[in-house]
């Protein structure tokens, strides 16, 4: 029995650090209009989202994710980068502190994006 509840909270204890946290393009810069399909932060493809205002997250986890931003279609370099944008692994708890809307216009424009599980390199646009 006391086996069974060990594997248990370990089970449980993956289950929660393995979780990944969701991103969805808005029209809006209040994350209410016109919200794209939702992509895990964890796919560090890029994402041609010209035009979009803000990014809604939902299913925050602890992991560390930077969002890169490039001026041209494609991703085809780094003109601005928001370090840590979940905010995570800075206190102790399940959680993380960063924002549930991230507000594009005021960061500079970008038409691509991508996310990456690291922190931010020199910009080399």
């Amino acid at each position: 029995m006391r086996t069974t509840i060990v594997i248990g909270v370990i089970a449980a204890f993956f289950g929660v650090a393995q979780a990944t946290t969701y991103a969805q393009f808005c029209n809006d810069n209040a994350c209410n209009d016109g919200c794209g399909e939702s992509v895990s932060v964890d796919n560090p493809g890029c994402l041609n989202e010209n035009g979009r205002q803000s990014i809604k997250f939902h299913d925050l986890n602890l992991a560390q994710v930077s969002l890169v931003f490039s001026p041209s279609p494609n991703c085809p370099c780094q003109n601005y980068c928001v370090d840590n944008i979940l905010n995570c692994g800075t206190d102790f708890g399940l959680s993380c502190a960063g924002p549930s809307c991230y507000d594009l216009t005021t960061s500079p424009g970008a038409q691509s994006f991508r996310f990456i599980g690291s922190s931010c390199e020199s910009n080399n646009c």
